[in-house]
């Protein structure tokens, strides 16, 4: 018999699809969450350029308010009196005061109603923007005012009797960024600008060139003239009309966020390719070794035909060789009418055992074909029992039924032809399986003593009817009790090994499973599952 070979999928060709998939998966999880780090790196970044640029706003204002009140402080102590054109006693107060005042880590001047320079510290210290219209609008306001000129601020404070001290803060001369601000310009540009009579003066600058132009307080990604992108921080102090800025290019900021990640892309990219590889590897290797497997069960399955065949052609050879000697005695004409009877009996009977082996290759070749119906198990059993009588006693077996009281045993819909034989065979074997040289003993020896009962019994479980066959043998091994129900597979000295994998084939027709286990104290229990609700049955055909 020839096994038709069916497409099915590749356990290396899975490994393969699954390996490809999982690379996918893993490598566009991967993407989308490095995306999503190195948006919240960015997102960070800015944060944290916010927080800097606020920072030092802050600090600037805070500097400016204490110059302002620093100088407040001194003008009120020096208590200047320009009309009497001496300033000695103020110069010594101040010289005094030099050594503990915030005003003297910058300049200072002293100015007449006119705005001329009486005296300044250091000596040649000068103002950018207009003296007399500084001095004009503190006099007039009675009270220190803040003015803005390109590269410095000048604080100027009201003096008693004329003029005003002024106190100035060069841009360029004096660090108004700190250093933690300073190092995340890289490329880009901060300034300090003041709002002065309708425009911006820039007070101080590092960097390059600041790129935009516009107030636009706050933070905004913004694209200047060539359309090159900035992220601009601009920040307005609330109690003067400063405003600090910063714009730092996108691709700086981008690059430093996107700096930390490219080691761990690097490390997931790796990773990935050597599973990738090691993928590959193990679905060529498993697609080898499943080459091999399928070699092998062809090799398996010609032997298991081989020895099949031995079998089927002893069976038909012993049958021919006694048909042939009944012809020869018949066609001698020496044979008495009761003698010619029993050659021609004899004959008759392996005329039937060829016609059982025909049968038992042709249900194998094809899947059983129900008559559906109602199947008595009870009467199966004893049916059973009763046909396997013969070979119970040549055996020196004997056959005992339990089961339950008449009118108790479970029916199950099905072809009760098709499961007599399913269970005539399971109980032949178990017959057999306590025969002469079934315990390794010659053939023809004295058997030896031995319990050779076999048992069927059958019971309800659920909505399954279990039909067991017990017998005494010497067991079946583990190796072959895996493969007991495949076709070709026998213990038995004789035989084709198509019986136990016919009956399977009818059980698991009819919706039910076969099973076999070691019986306690010796021997082996075959159990028929079998469904008391009716399964979708075979259809019947005519023969």
């Amino acid at each position: 018999m020839v096994g038709v070979t069916r497409p099915r999928l590749r356990l290396g060709h899975l490994v393969l699809a699954l390996t490809a998939f999982t690379a996918l998966a893993v490598g566009a999880t991967g993407g989308v969450l490095l995306v999503r780090q190195r948006a919240a790196s960015i997102a960070a970044l800015a944060e944290r350029q916010q927080l800097l640029v606020s920072l030092q706003a802050r600090l600037v204002e805070v500097e400016v308010e204490r110059l302002v009140a620093e100088l407040t402080r001194l003008s009120q102590l020096a208590e200047v009196d320009l009309a009497d054109d001496n300033l000695e006693p103020e110069k010594r107060v101040l010289r005094i005061a030099r050594r503990d005042t915030l005003v003297f880590s910058v300049a200072i001047v002293i100015l007449d109603d006119a705005g001329r320079k009486l005296w300044a510290e250091p000596l040649g210290a000068t103002l950018r923007g207009d003296p007399a219209r500084l001095v004009a609008e503190a006099r007039s306001q009675g009270r220190t005012v803040v003015a803005f000129a390109p590269g410095e601020i000048e604080i100027a404070a009201p003096v008693a009797g004329h003029g005003a001290m002024v106190a100035r803060v060069s841009g360029a001369e004096r660090d108004l960024f700190g250093e933690a601000l300073l190092r995340t310009v890289r490329g880009g540009a901060v300034e300090l600008v003041a709002e002065e009579n309708g425009a911006w003066v820039r007070i101080a600058a590092a960097g390059g060139e600041f790129p935009l132009h516009g107030d636009a307080d706050g933070q905004s990604w913004r694209a200047d003239a060539r359309g090159r992108r900035w992220l601009v921080t601009e920040v307005h102090l609330r109690s003067s009309p400063l405003a600090m800025r910063l714009a730092q290019p996108a691709e700086a900021i981008e690059a430093e966020a996107t700096r930390p990640l490219r080691g761990l892309a690097g490390i997931a990219g790796g990773a990935l390719l050597l599973a990738a590889l090691g993928g590959a590897l193990l679905g060529t290797a498993i697609h080898r070794l499943e080459a091999a497997e399928v070699e092998l069960g062809k090799s398996r399955e010609l032997a298991a035909m081989g020895r099949t065949a031995a079998a089927i052609a002893h069976e038909v050879k012993n049958s021919l060789n006694g048909i042939s000697m009944s012809l020869d005695l018949l066609a001698s004409r020496r044979a008495t009418p009761e003698a010619a009877a029993a050659v021609y009996a004899q004959a008759r009977t392996e005329v039937a055992r060829l016609r059982e082996v025909a049968d038992d290759l042709t249900l194998f070749a094809a899947p059983p074909r129900l008559d559906p119906g109602v199947a008595d198990l009870g009467e199966l059993c004893r049916r059973a029992a009763a046909l396997t009588s013969d070979l119970a006693a040549d055996c020196g077996a004997e056959v005992r039924l339990e089961l339950p009281p008449d009118g108790d045993a479970p029916q199950v819909p099905g072809d009760a032809h098709k499961l007599l034989g399913a269970l005539q065979n399971v109980v032949r074997n178990g017959i057999e399986a306590m025969g002469p040289g079934a315990f390794g003993e010659a053939l023809g020896s004295r058997p030896a003593t031995r319990e050779r009962v076999l048992v069927i019994r059958l019971h309800r479980r659920g909505r399954q009817a279990v039909l067991e066959v017990a017998d005494r043998g010497p067991g079946i091994p583990g190796d072959v009790r895996e493969h007991l129900f495949e076709p070709f597979v026998t213990t038995k000295r004789n035989g084709t090994g198509l019986g136990l994998a016919i009956c399977r084939r009818v059980v698991e027709a009819h919706g039910g499973t076969v099973e076999a286990s070691p019986r306690e104290g010796g021997g082996t229990v075959f159990r028929l599952h079998l469904p008391m609700v009716a399964p979708a049955l075979a259809p019947a055909v005519s023969s």
